[in-house]
């Protein structure tokens, strides 16, 4: 829902996630990831545990743009 209320494409999310400019984890198990896409950076925050049963499958915590380009 906050995908769609914040016009955030999740293509971008993954792609954020799977090929990351900058990643920094903390001692919680939380990942900030963040990857430029055209003006604007895209910053993810997901948790470091996988699904049990899932593969590839991330609990994504929160996510955003700045746009850079003002």
């Amino acid at each position: 829902m906050r995908m769609f209320e914040r016009n955030i494409d999740i293509d971008d999310v993954k792609n954020a996630i799977i090929n990351p400019d900058q990643k920094k984890g903390d001692s919680y198990g939380k990942i900030r990831v963040s990857k430029r896409i055209g003006s604007k950076t895209i910053f993810v925050v997901y948790s470091e545990e996988k699904f049990i049963d899932r593969k590839n499958e991330y609990l994504v915590i929160t996510f955003y743009y700045i746009d850079i380009s003002k």
